[in-house]
């Protein structure tokens, strides 16, 4: 195929009209416009004609020895001369035109655009914009990008649909409206989106509704949005994502609140776990799930239940529709285990729970899902009266335990743990019962008493008036060291308080108990004066035993006593708490008066004449009877 240039063309346009003129006979020479050449290239030579394919082509310029074709009349071809010349559209930079694909050569596709001939346009910038790559012989909208390269014309279907796109988005712009748009990557500050190939920005702060959205979720997906900027030069597109999707909700939320009540049951996707519970999209509303209205047992957390993305069921709790505020619980539509607690469970019953949660004060057992018993510190252990329940317990734990009350109406149950297990007070009041012998060694010494290691839990009190019988208790208490060996008496035991009492001085006969077996009240003892005192004086009457003797019970005639005097008195009472006795000198006294009138009298009977001194005794006798 012959290719001419534009000087051979006019040239040859020229002697055409000149032959015409003359009416010669036609040259054996075939003339192609640049829009046919183009056209006949050996890539289009199968696919498209050409528009002189109505005449006969000659594939090449003849070689001298070729023979010579025959040549249309010179009216015919003058009129296909005139038509290609017609057709042959100068192209210029930026100029958009439609071309028609005529092959491929790797990765780009080759499109005859008329005028200077073809041009390429890369594969990938149809992925770009979203199309498929075109096969051959489709028609295609491009830009010419350059005119001028030795590769001949350049074209880009990116830049075409960019010019339009300006024209979208500039619209879009002045009116608000929204357009599409497709997420490419996550950049610095935000999103790189394309409109149509138009390049554009979303700031992450107007990528989502929701600021806990992630980049990958976004990533890839097409969407609606609205222009908030747009500059040619330089050229730059601000969208958001977040507006179009905040009226969408707005629309949402008003028709939600229009057709909800309380007590309405609605569905929906869990959006998001927080340590206090789940917000919930019911279709444009998003609800709280409080952990608590979660399930009816108690929850550490509401992934114990549930996750992300899960559907749910629930109940409306509560619903403000002037805030746009709702509350929802999954646990109403289940049945309330307490409906039936207070039946199966009573006070001194056995049961068997799981730990589920540790506190200061104590550890909360499951005892079924949703009915929940808690176990004091004060009720896990016999011996030790501050328990860490961690140094017991653990999350997790299934333990026996047993019910010690039940509160429906506050939904509470007590339990116990320390009730299953056997009572180590009781259990060593059963091996040493009181009056038994234990030793031990001294643990710790307080001022009243000291404390005696009985096993490794138990400890017993030997207070400090169980030391001695006799002597100054202090000065006894202070005789002992910690860690010494000694042996006691069991006093008693009280299971309930968790104490033991313990002696040291009942190893020994109890002196006051021996005195009182060889004295009674009313009898006679000689003692001596240890101690006096403004009411009277203290009397030893034995080996650690003393009496009181008051004053009054002296005669008004007596002196004072000294310390070391010996004195006999009366037994006139006898205190066996304060281990002590009354004494009266004056009674005594008395006593023996009137032991010597009735011994008078006795010994007068037998001689009917009484004497003067008799008579004066009778008199003193009967004055002091009628005092």
């Amino acid at each position: 195929m012959t290719t001419i240039s534009p000087q051979q063309t006019a040239a040859d346009e020229e002697a055409v009209n000149h032959n015409a003129t003359a009416a010669e006979p036609a040259v054996e020479q075939e003339v192609m416009a640049p829009e046919a050449e183009a056209a006949e290239s050996p890539r289009e030579q199968a696919a498209s004609p050409s528009p002189v394919d109505e005449v006969e082509e000659v594939d090449a310029i003849p070689d001298d020895d070729a023979p010579e074709e025959e040549i249309p009349a010179d009216e015919d071809f003058r009129a296909l001369f005139e038509a290609s010349l017609q057709e042959s559209v100068p192209l210029d930079r930026g100029q958009l035109i439609d071309g028609v694909v005529v092959g491929f050569d790797g990765d780009q596709v080759i499109i005859n655009v008329g005028g200077k001939g073809e041009g390429t346009v890369p594969a990938s910038e149809f992925a770009t914009v979203g199309m498929a790559l075109p096969a051959l012989n489709d028609t295609v909208e491009v830009m010419v990008t350059d005119v001028t390269g030795q590769e001949g014309v350049k074209l880009s279907v990116l830049d075409a649909r960019k010019q339009h796109q300006w024209t979208v988005v500039e619209a879009a712009l002045a009116d608000g409206s929204e357009v599409d748009a497709h997420i490419v990557s996550e950049i610095k500050g935000g999103f790189r989106v394309t409109i149509g190939g138009l390049p554009a920005f979303m700031p992450r702060s107007e990528a989502d509704v929701s600021r806990y959205v992630q980049a990958d979720a976004l990533v890839g997906t097409d969407c609606r949005v609205v222009v908030l900027d747009a500059s040619r030069k330089p050229e730059n597109v601000v969208v958001s994502r977040r507006r179009p999707m905040e009226a969408e909700l707005a629309e949402k939320r008003r028709q939600f609140f229009a057709q909800h009540k309380v007590g309405d049951k609605v569905t929906g996707i869990v959006r998001r776990l927080v340590d206090y519970g789940a917000f919930v999209d019911l279709g444009g509303v998003d609800a709280l799930l409080h952990v608590s209205d979660i399930a009816w047992r108690r929850l550490a957390h509401p992934s114990d239940v549930l996750t992300a993305g899960q559907p749910i069921t629930a109940e409306i709790a509560s619903i403000d529709a002037e805030n746009g505020k709702v509350s929802i619980s999954m646990k109403a539509l289940l049945e309330d285990p307490w409906l039936h607690a207070a039946g199966a469970y009573s006070s001194g019953m056995r049961v068997t729970g799981t730990v589920r949660r540790l506190l200061d004060y104590g550890a909360v057992v499951e005892l079924e899902p949703g009915v929940d018993g808690l176990i004091h510190s004060s009720e896990m252990s016999w011996t030790r009266r501050d328990v860490k329940p961690a140094s017991v317990l653990a999350e997790g734990d299934v333990v026996d335990l047993s019910v010690l009350d039940v509160d429906a109406d506050k939904r509470r149950i007590r339990l116990s743990l320390k009730q299953v297990l056997e009572n180590p007070w009781q259990a060593w009041l059963n091996e040493h019962p009181v009056g038994s012998k234990v030793s031990g060694r001294v643990k710790n010494i307080t001022e009243f008493g000291f404390f005696v290691g009985l096993t490794k839990e138990l400890d017993g009190l030997v207070h400090i008036g169980n030391l001695t019988w006799k002597g100054d208790a202090d000065a006894c208490l202070a005789e002992y060291q910690k860690g010494q060996e000694v042996e006691c008496v069991v006093l008693g035991v009280d299971v309930e308080r968790q104490r033991v009492s313990l002696g040291i001085k009942q190893l020994q006969d109890d002196p006051f108990t021996l005195f009182l077996a060889g004295a009674k009240e009313g009898g006679r003892v000689s003692g001596k004066v240890v101690e006096a005192a403004g009411w009277g004086y203290v009397i030893e009457v034995a080996d650690g035993v003393r009496g009181r003797l008051s004053k009054r019970e002296l005669p008004k005639e007596q002196e004072a006593l000294e310390i070391g005097a010996e004195v006999e008195a009366k037994i006139i009472g006898v205190n066996k708490k304060k281990r002590e006795v009354d004494l009266s000198v004056r009674q005594m006294l008395r006593d023996e008066e009137r032991d010597a009138i009735r011994h008078y009298r006795s010994s007068q009977a037998a001689d009917s004449t009484p004497s003067a001194l008799a008579l004066e005794l009778q008199k003193k006798l009967m004055a002091r009877e009628n005092k």
